[in-house]
């Protein structure tokens, strides 16, 4: 079998974020050379794109900052139509780095561009990690915190799709986009489902979906319920009413992360499919001890009790 073609563009990608690192070296010490076996680490020095070969074309990971030229040439470059041919794996992730308690993974510049990837199968996002200080988004360009359809627009592009990992629930756009051989969705934490539950509830286009991971709202740990807006959690009816529609049928693989519901609600949706590989995870975002006293936001759930013992053990 052989090996899409890996045009100069792609191919060189490497080695001029590389460059570009060490332009940002040099200007932190005014030009001065660094020995590099002496100086500290810095963020920049990570910055990388990294190839390989898979599935007869290229996993392609970038990992660095949602702004600036190394991001912008990684867009430009993917927005080629002869780079995106050969594309089967796209990776996207970075330190944890960002503005206002917020990362922001804006692809206008190649989301605008006509390009499409006939062969790309997976497209990863990293969601944002419990020990994260800034909170990872697909960001619509020019708005705030608003997803605002850029993930719909980014599997129109990949009619292939096997995989999606992405930071946060896309809108309801995302489930009028033909994906035939989606298999597994995962969906990382952020303060906004969009409704994600209720919406695929009543999907029908994802006909080959079996595995889903889904991280309730982080509004659950950043705000007291009064303060929380409404319907910003998932409510018990949606979980119901997905595992009783077609789609919740089609399931195999179901993991819900950082939900409260109780015992009898999880029993319950588990009864409805018995042969379900339904899983609950409890892996919420970090606080800091410091505001504890403070008590400005949901914290004791950071504090728990042995669970091998009472009042989790009978």
């Amino acid at each position: 079998m052989t090996i899409a073609s890996l045009p100069d563009a792609l191919r060189l990608l490497p080695h001029r974020l590389h460059d570009l690192a060490l332009l940002t070296a040099a200007e932190r010490n005014d030009g001065a050379p660094e020995d590099p076996l002496t100086v500290p680490l810095y963020e920049s020095d990570f910055t990388r794109l990294a190839l390989a070969p898979m599935r007869q074309g290229w996993h392609v990971e970038y990992f660095g900052e949602t702004w600036g030229e190394a991001f912008e040439e990684t867009l430009a470059c993917l927005s080629r139509q002869d780079v995106a041919d050969g594309i089967t794996s796209l990776s996207f992730s970075g330190v944890d780095s960002g503005a206002n308690g917020t990362r922001d993974w804006t692809f206008a510049p190649l989301l605008d561009s006509p390009v499409t990837f006939p062969r790309l199968r997976s497209l990863f996002i990293k969601p944002t990690q419990p020990e994260d200080h800034n909170q990872s988004v697909v960001c619509a360009s020019g708005r705030i915190l608003e997803e605002g359809g850029d993930i719909a627009r980014w599997v129109r592009k990949t009619p292939h799709l096997s995989e999606l990992t992405v930071p946060n629930a896309p809108d309801a756009d995302f489930f009028a986009v033909p994906l035939p051989q989606l298999t597994c969705l995962c969906i990382g934490a952020h303060f906004d489902t969009q409704r994600f539950i209720g919406n695929l509830a009543k999907a029908a286009q994802l006909p080959g979906l079996k595995l889903l991971d889904f991280s309730e709202s982080t509004e659950q740990q950043m705000a007291w319920p009064a303060d929380r807006a409404p319907d910003g959690i998932t409510a018990f009816e949606d979980y119901e009413a997905l595992l009783q529609s077609p789609m919740g049928a089609q399931l195999r693989v179901l993991r819900l992360r950082n939900t409260c519901l109780d015992l009898a609600q999880l029993q319950h949706l588990q009864g409805l499919r018995p042969a379900l590989q339904f899983m609950v995870i409890q892996s919420t975002i970090g606080g800091y001890v410091s505001h504890f006293a403070q008590d400005v936001f949901p914290w004791r759930h950071l504090v728990p009790a042995d669970p091998g013992l009472a009042p989790y053990r009978k």
